[in-house]
């Protein structure tokens, strides 16, 4: 198999099954389960970053620059959001929906190309967006429960994709250097919960001791993967491939969770899955 291929795979692999992971912790209060992410990530990302000089060198470029840190901040505040609303959807066993703002982001990130870029869209892609959008309208108005976790979720991470891709920071340096903007206020809100709230790390059992410290690890090591398998790949493969995550997130709410997921979902998830599958026939067109 082509390394590209392997590595790139081996990263949505690892994401696709984050909710089993999530759920472990759900006896465990998602901000908690955030903060740690974010604190266990900054470790794992110097390793990481150290080992490379060209990550080096991009991390040392960004720290001279006040604007990029200023985006940096903007952006780490937008993974923060994305993390932690993913955390909530799996805790509160909405998961399948949580799917659902990933099918929908390659969708958004071409409508932001458009619309901040004046990128082109060709006809294919107008008529992908058009298919998601009528399918996640009619998922919206169809059930019972508003579908906000994907729709942030969705939101969230095209934003962060769309700003991401104007800086010179690139993906594991710009993440380090986005988790440390973060750690401050994170810090804070730490000793707020010590004060305030009833803290799992340390007092409950070590299994969730473990779990909490290895948040920084499967936040970090799929993104690097990914990284490492998306520079030896054309765009138009890691585009298609991209979808491989929200799929295996989708199967297993379904069959792991046991989510329910009735003829209405069913019907707008086919507008999204319909748009898609016209984005990746646009992609295939290019080459």
């Amino acid at each position: 198999m082509n390394r590209g291929i392997l590595l790139i795979l081996s990263g949505y692999l690892i994401w696709g099954f984050f909710p089993i992971y999530w759920s472990l912790l759900n006896h465990v209060e998602p901000t908690e389960i955030l903060a740690h992410r974010i604190i266990w990530s900054i470790p794992i990302l110097l390793l990481f970053v150290g080992l490379k000089s060209s990550w080096r060198n991009n991390v040392r470029s960004a720290l001279g620059n006040k604007g990029e840190l200023l985006l940096l901040l903007v952006t780490g505040i937008l993974i923060c959001i994305n993390w932690g609303t993913y955390i909530l959807a799996v805790s509160m066993g909405r998961v399948i929906e949580g799917s659902m703002g990933y099918f929908l982001s390659p969708i958004l990130n071409i409508l932001g190309g458009f619309i901040f870029f004046k990128e082109r869209v060709s006809r294919l892609q107008k008529y992908a967006i058009g298919f998601a959008t009528v399918g996640s309208l009619y998922y919206v108005v169809s059930v019972d429960v508003f579908p906000w976790l994907g729709l942030v979720l969705a939101l969230s991470f095209s934003s962060y994709g769309l700003m991401r891709k104007s800086m010179r920071s690139s993906a594991v340096p710009g993440l380090l250097l986005e988790t440390v903007l973060l750690l401050p206020i994170t810090a804070l809100f730490v000793i707020w919960m010590v004060g305030n709230t009833q803290v799992a790390f340390l007092t409950i059992d070590r299994s969730t001791d473990l779990l909490l410290f290895l948040a920084g690890i499967v936040t970090v090591v799929p993104l690097v993967l990914f990284t490492a398998g998306a520079r030896l790949l054309p765009m138009t493969t890691a585009g298609i491939l991209s979808f491989i995550n929200p799929t295996l997130q989708f199967l297993v709410g379904y069959y792991y969770f046991n989510e329910a997921f009735n003829a209405d979902q069913f019907i707008g998830f086919i507008g999204i899955w319909a748009g898609l599958s016209l984005y990746c026939y646009s992609l295939m067109k290019r080459t």
